[in-house]
């Protein structure tokens, strides 16, 4: 009788023990569970982040190479409009000399 009480004994102290532990793992699991809903909800946000930086990257980039083409554009307009100036000042000069050598004639 003794064993049987014992054994009873030790089946209730060992599922009493069961149910804790049971109880804690499941505490444990929820825990991790929301951890990593957290993280996953850090990491879509994050990724969200990351494609809005890189649609700015995309735009200015362009932005950047439009810039520079109008920029090489007005710089040729510049040189061709310093070509024509140069032109047209020494055909002004050969044509005042031509006329002040009229005149002294």
């Amino acid at each position: 009788m003794k064993f049987l009480i014992m054994t009873l004994s030790l089946l209730v102290a060992s599922s009493a023990f069961a149910a804790d532990d049971l109880n804690n793992l499941q505490r444990q699991t929820n825990t991790a569970y929301e951890q990593m809903k957290q993280a996953e909800n850090r990491v879509n946000k994050t990724r969200k982040e990351l494609q809005s930086k890189q649609d700015s990257l995309d735009y200015y980039r362009k932005k950047i190479t439009e810039a520079e083409k109008e920029f090489q554009a007005a710089q040729q307009a510049s040189q061709n409009a310093e070509a024509n100036l140069a032109t047209t000042t020494r055909r002004w000069n050969e044509l005042s000399e031509a006329l002040y050598q009229k005149w002294r004639q």
